[in-house]
């Protein structure tokens, strides 16, 4: 239910999905997104901030955003999957339903097999053959977490992502 309430509260603007549909399209910067639009800089980077919280949208280069197809997926699986494991929680549902809210993470798991979850689900926030700066990385990872150098150490830890000179790469 949170995934779906965040994704509902994101797109429930007729901006926000008029961005959505440029980005499905192709990855803009925010000058021709402004353009495109017919408004402010300003007024399209708070709704890519709106729709960057719901892990619908990712900043490629500065000022430079995608469409962000494994957070889709993920909302996709949230919502129309809830019932594919035969009316038995899964445990990955039932981790993300204890230990997160909608895209935020609300407490790290003490059990190792749910921190393997917790790992994986973070993983979802990056796309596999993509290089990504430090800071790139710690901003995404802010965005579910506050420690992001706890998080991005999980992931390393776990083989979800590989780093090299400051450079991370999710791996396949």
């Amino acid at each position: 239910i949170e995934v779906l309430m965040t994704f509902l509260q994101a797109v429930g603007q007729r901006e926000r999905l008029q961005l959505l549909g440029i980005l499905a399209e192709q990855t803009a910067p925010v000058p021709e997104l402004a353009r495109r639009m017919g408004v402010k800089e300003t007024a399209v980077l708070k709704h890519l901030n709106r729709l960057q919280q719901a892990n619908l949208v990712t900043e490629t280069a500065p000022y430079t955003y995608q469409l962000n197809q494994s957070g889709l997926e993920q909302i996709n699986h949230a919502v129309f999957h809830r019932g594919d494991s035969g009316g038995q929680e899964t445990l990955r549902q039932r981790v993300l339903r204890h230990y997160t809210n909608g895209p935020r993470l609300k407490k790290l798991p003490e059990n190792e097999a749910e921190l393997r979850e917790i790992a994986s689900w973070l993983a979802e926030l990056f796309e596999s053959g993509v290089s990504y700066p430090e800071k790139t990385v710690n901003e995404r990872l802010s965005q579910a977490h506050p420690d992001y150098a706890e998080m991005r150490r999980l992931l390393v830890d776990w083989g979800f992502m590989t780093r090299s000179r400051g450079i991370y790469q999710k791996t396949t």
